[in-house]
């Protein structure tokens, strides 16, 4: 009885183990597809723990990029969440379709697709559109930056595992990296 106890306790914790990570931001500027201008390499921190997502500054430079932090708590962040299937699953199973099913923060409905670009020094290639599936007045500063980019590029290995995101917005390229550790 003892032992199953143990194993009932085992297999609990390890359903609700904390489900958190952090990854480093880099900034960049490109004048155009070809010449960057300056990189910045872990200007933002971002930090997903549980239920919650933080983007914080993690030098002077973020501080004039980033005017405040910023905090969302009680986010579903786990299977349909797009966060959850890019910074935890780490995978792209689907591509060249829309896929439906997805949330950004505060439960926005969206949609994805992974659209196949090209393989360079042995990495895939993929431009990433998300649509939302309802038109509201949502006040939400990551869900408006991530709807209103100008482009998000993926890149994966030959096995479809993503390594690193880039996301241009208002001109300016922000850079995850997401290596193994």
């Amino acid at each position: 009885m003892i032992r199953i106890a143990y194993i009932t306790t085992l297999l609990f914790s390890q359903l609700f183990a904390n489900n958190e990570i952090e990854y480093k931001i880099s900034f960049e500027y490109w004048l155009n597809e070809d010449l960057r201008i300056f990189a910045v390499d872990n200007v933002i921190l971002l930090k997903v723990e549980d239920d919650a997502i933080y983007l914080s500054s993690n030098n002077w430079f973020g501080e004039t990029l980033l005017d405040e932090d910023i905090e969302y708590d009680d986010q579903p962040l786990l299977q349909n969440s797009i966060f959850n299937k890019t910074l935890f699953d780490k995978t792209i199973l689907e591509e060249d379709s829309w896929i439906e099913g997805y949330n950004l923060l505060n439960d926005k409905k969206i949609k994805v697709r992974y659209l196949f670009s090209a393989i360079e020094d042995d990495l895939r290639l993929y431009r990433m559109d998300i649509k939302a599936l309802n038109k509201d007045n949502d006040d939400n500063k990551i869900n408006n930056v991530i709807l209103d980019n100008d482009i998000i590029m993926i890149w994966t290995n030959l096995k479809k595992e993503i390594k690193k995101i880039s996301l241009r917005y208002n001109g300016a390229t922000y850079v995850l990296k997401l290596n193994e550790e």
